[in-house]
């Protein structure tokens, strides 16, 4: 996400280091933005209770790898500038809306970020994302898919003509894109009752 004056990055909902998770309490998500070409990062944490529009907690310090002639000079007010609170609170809310549109896209992403192997639960979640990246106006959803499976292009087509194949995608009429079918849904579905059966299995 290119935001602000200077080219900077945002990834929403970042798992932080272990000693800023222990700085936050109460439920919330951490937000991360490059700052100073990669050599500052700003840790953003935005309650999911605030009716605000500000993160409740924002730390700056240096990147890992980054400059250490940078990092000794210190955090100036040139990489203080960069920092967009309301825009990671932004982006949190977005998120937020996009869990109550569709609640199963937590699942989905975690499927598609794990699995390498075409079992019917990745295909399924293929099937959720590549029709919301339709949906979305995206003119490239299968270089998209790339992009969030991390695997090649070939690899990628060859998964989404499985997925049709196996009735998890379906065209919508004469429309690019396509649509995820009841059955994708269901997989979906099943698998999540496992994990979570298997969950309740592993408490004591």
């Amino acid at each position: 996400m290119e935001i602000g004056p200077q080219p900077t990055r945002m990834d929403p909902v970042s798992p932080p280091p272990g000693d800023l998770a222990a700085l936050a309490g109460g439920e919330g998500s951490w937000v991360r933005q490059d700052l100073a070409h990669g050599d500052f990062e700003a840790w953003h944490f935005v309650r999911h209770d605030s009716v605000g529009a500000a993160p409740a907690y924002v730390v700056v310090r240096p990147a890992p790898g980054g400059d250490p002639a940078a990092a000794a000079r210190g955090v100036t007010t040139t990489v203080l500038r960069e920092v967009r609170p309301s825009d990671a609170a932004g982006l949190v809310r977005d998120h937020e809306r996009e869990a109550q549109k569709y609640p199963r896209a937590r699942q989905v992403e975690d499927l598609l970020a794990s699995a390498r192997r075409p079992s019917d639960p990745y295909l399924a979640a293929l099937a959720l994302r590549y029709e919301r990246l339709a949906a979305s106006g995206d003119r490239s959803p299968v270089r998209r898919l790339v992009d969030i499976t991390a695997l090649p292009l070939g690899t990628v087509k060859s998964h989404l003509q499985l997925a049709r194949r196996k009735g998890f995608l379906e065209a919508v009429g004469a429309k690019a894109g396509g649509r995820a079918t009841e059955a994708a849904h269901h997989v979906l579905a099943r698998a999540d009752q496992r994990d979570e059966a298997g969950s309740a299995e592993g408490r004591p």
